[in-house]
């Protein structure tokens, strides 16, 4: 890519919802459940980067980021309420378009 051309992603930072919903499935089936969309958005040729934050001793902190390329705001909502925590309305979403020119 060169530094001219920008790639339209767009990232999920989402934010945990207390109290957690009391229907929501258990937090192992969820770990799961995100785990293969972050491999599902790999397979698609999507995902541009996914993680933690982690602070400066490795502890977590907050939840993390997902950043996937797709063209319209529309595409994005779709693919970002089809994660599993945001799904299930253990998390909400903060979706924000990201322009990426530069990088792999």
């Amino acid at each position: 890519m060169s530094e001219r051309q920008r790639e339209q992603c767009w990232v999920i930072n989402n934010e945990v919802v207390e109290p957690r919903p009391a229907d929501a499935p258990p937090q192992e089936q969820l770990v799961e459940q995100h785990h293969a969309f972050i491999h599902d958005l790999e397979e698609k040729g999507v995902l541009v980067g996914a993680g933690p934050f982690l602070d400066d001793s490795g502890s977590r902190f907050g939840t993390g980021m997902i950043i996937f390329r797709c063209a319209t705001r529309a595409e994005a909502e779709k693919i970002a309420n089809s994660e599993p925590y945001i799904a299930n309305g253990v998390r909400r979403l903060k979706l924000m378009p990201w322009q990426r020119i530069a990088g792999h």
